[in-house]
This record gives structure tokens, sequence and C-alpha cells, in this order.
């Protein structure tokens, strides 16, 4: 025996939106299940909410701020009946997104929880302190709608990709001393990472990078240095691939419960090839620099001087990440890491580079749509409308 059609089924051309946008659709209503079902009245809710939440010891702690509140009746018993020989009325409803609103967005560690979440949902009322209403929620993906400095961001990187025209760099650089082992002189590396000056950086677009090392070992005479292995790297030997460096896009997070704060962070993805990031390799030949001066001349075996190594590595990446923001319970920010390694007990060198990154799209077209459930890296339970992080929208 088949079940019977629902009283109340939602329908949404899609569930990705711009914040200031209106959402519409439409509700199908099989009225003869309604008055079965003791409903009495329909309505539609969009609402929007971000939720914190930290757990200290046993006790947990949550907040919630209310984000988006628009409602609209739809159907009340006696007011509309469906055509003769159906039991189907469709009534479409048209709610407003207010403009200034967070992206979609959630964040799930140990003991801790921050998530910004937009729903619409049909209520079915039914009177009587012991009945449920009956409800029928859809999940949205909302994100900021982009019309200064992103989009001309946007525009920016665009011309670069096309034209290959030299950028205004911005550059992050760290120098580290570090020696093979416990005893010895130190040698020195430099590491440099370089992204163009254009602030903040939108998604889906080409960004170009550099990454430039340039390692100097201790001062040695010529003749230790050409007794040297050839089959043999000089310390510290300068990155030969791309893939031996470990060059990320790190997120921040504060969230904030009643009077408990956390801060934590962690990886969004690795730059890797894999997520579309291009790279171009130019590792040069190792040079001798002399360091000869006329006192060490005549106290020293002979002549000293270093080898200098320069590994360069220049590319594009492209971010498809939740737009940063901030609110008062909540906070997202990125970061560029790199950490480049070498051989020895705390050599690795790593620096951070903060970016600002916005959704730099002021048009829902094709390629948006397509990449937006990517693009907010929401979890599977966003959409679950069932799940009980929604409790706090049956308002």
């Amino acid at each position: 025996m088949s079940n019977p059609r629902p009283a109340i089924s939602l329908h949404l051309p899609r569930t990705f939106f711009f914040a200031g946008c209106a959402v519409e659709g439409e509700v199908e209503l099989d009225v003869r299940q309604l008055y079965e079902d003791d409903i009495h009245e329909v309505h539609v809710k969009l609402r929007g909410v971000a939720k914190t939440e930290i757990t200290r010891d046993k006790d947990t702690y949550r907040e919630a701020v209310h984000l988006v509140r628009d409602d609209a009746s739809l159907w009340a018993r006696g007011t509309a009946y469906p055509p003769p020989g159906s039991d189907t009325l469709r009534i479409p409803f048209r709610l407003q997104l207010p403009p200034q609103l967070p992206p979609s967005f959630h964040y799930s560690g140990v003991s801790k929880l921050a998530s910004v979440m937009y729903s619409v949902t049909a209520v079915g009322v039914r009177p009587g302190a012991f009945s449920l209403n009956r409800r029928v929620r859809q999940p949205l993906a909302i994100i900021p709608k982009e019309d200064g400095h992103g989009v001309r961001a946007r525009e920016q990187l665009a011309t670069l990709a096309a034209t290959r025209v030299e950028p205004s760099w911005r550059t992050q650089r760290q120098e580290e001393k570090m020696r093979r082992g416990l005893w010895g002189d130190y040698s020195t590396v430099e590491v440099r990472c370089s992204i163009p000056m254009i602030h903040p950086l939108p998604p889906f677009v080409p960004i170009p990078f550099v990454i430039q090392i340039k390692t100097t070992t201790t001062p040695l005479t010529r003749a230790k240095a050409d007794a040297h292995p050839p089959d043999k790297p000089i310390f510290p030997p300068a990155p030969c691939a791309y893939e031996m460096l470990d060059f990320k896009l790190r997120r921040l997070v504060f969230l904030r419960a009643r009077s408990y704060t956390e801060k934590p962070s962690g990886d969004v993805y690795a730059l890797t090839p894999g997520r579309g990031v291009t790279v171009e390799a130019d590792i040069a030949e190792k040079e001798w620099l002399s360091l000869e001066s006329s006192s060490e001349k005549e106290k020293s075996p002979g002549p000293k001087g270093v080898w200098i190594q320069h590994a360069t590595f220049r590319g594009t990446f492209v971010l498809d990440c939740p737009p940063t923001f901030a609110l008062d319970t909540i906070k997202c920010e990125y970061y560029l890491s790199l950490k480049v390694p070498f051989p020895g007990i705390g050599n690795d060198v790593k620096l951070t580079m903060p970016i600002m990154v916005t959704s730099g799209i002021n048009k829902l077209g094709s390629s948006t749509l397509a990449n937006a459930p990517g693009f907010l890296e929401l979890p599977p339970a966003y959409w679950d409308a069932s799940d009980r992080q929604w409790d706090d929208h049956k308002d």
C-alpha cells in the first residue's frame, strides 16, 4: 500500500542565495490531508541564527543570536480551496533576506561548536496543547553580495591571469639560523612568500604566488668545499620540488558562549596541485661566494667562502572557502601557512601571512551555483533538516 501524499511540501528553485536577496518558492498543499491531520493554518518562516556551544567539564554553555526573521501566512481553513477534481493547492511565497548577513558557516571541534545557519520552514499549525505542529524545513546556503573591493579584486586577478603582467607583491620574510647537529657553526636560510598586493582576495580566480628560498652554508675552505661528495647534498639543502613544501590555507575561529571563549585554529586545506595549484620550479645551481679578507688570509689555512643555493616556486592557487566574517559571538579569519623542512631537529622554517577572503561575487552565474557547495564547505549535517542543530529554529 503506497504512503499518502504529504499534507505540506516545500519547493525552492535553488538553495544558494545572496544576502539582501528575496527567497522565492512555492508551498504545495494537499487540502484533504490538511483536514485529516487537523491543520488549521499554514505559514512559512525564514530564519537565520548564529549558534555557539562550549563545554567545560560536564557543563555545556550555549548562545544563539538571531539574524533573520521573516514570515508569511499562506493558508487558513475556509480561505482557499483547490480547483474541482483536485486536492492540491500551490501557493507561491517571497521572503526577504537582510543585506548585511554573514555567510553560512559550520565549525565543530572537541567541546566546541560554532555555526551560522539559515532555513525556510513551512509550518502547519495544529490547535491544542498536545498537538505538535507539522514542519517541512529546507536549509539554505547564504553568502554576502560583494559590490565594491571584492569585485574589483576579482577583476584585477582575472586581468593578471590573462596578461601575465608582474603585479606589485606583498611579501612575508623569515630568516633562521640552523646547524645539522648540536655543535658547529650556523648556516642561514631565508624564505620569502609573496602574493599580489590585492585586498581582499576572492574565490574561484587564480591568485599568483612566489616562494623564494635561499640557503647559505657555514663558512668553509674551498678545498673542503671541493672535497664534498658531488652526489651528497650540502647543508642546508634547498628543496628541489614544490611537493617538499607544506603550503596551506589555515583558519582561525573565535567563538563565545556566554562568558566562555575559545580560539581554535586548523587547516582548511593544503595548497597542492590536486586542488588546482599550478607551479613552476626554478632550482639554480649552487654558487660559491668567497669571504676572504686580508686579516683572514694570514691566519687561515686557505680562503673561506660559502655555498649559496636558490630555489624559486612560481604558481597560482584558487580559494574556495567561506568569506572572512565577524560577529559578536563568532569570528572567522584566514592565513597562509608555509613550512619549509630541513634536516635536523627544529630546523624547519615557518611563516604565516594573514589574508582576508571576500565573496567577490555580485551575481549568481552558473559557475557560482556549481561551486557553491564546496565554496561554503558545509557538512552533510548542515543540510539535514531533522538534525538537532535546527532546534533553535522552532519558534
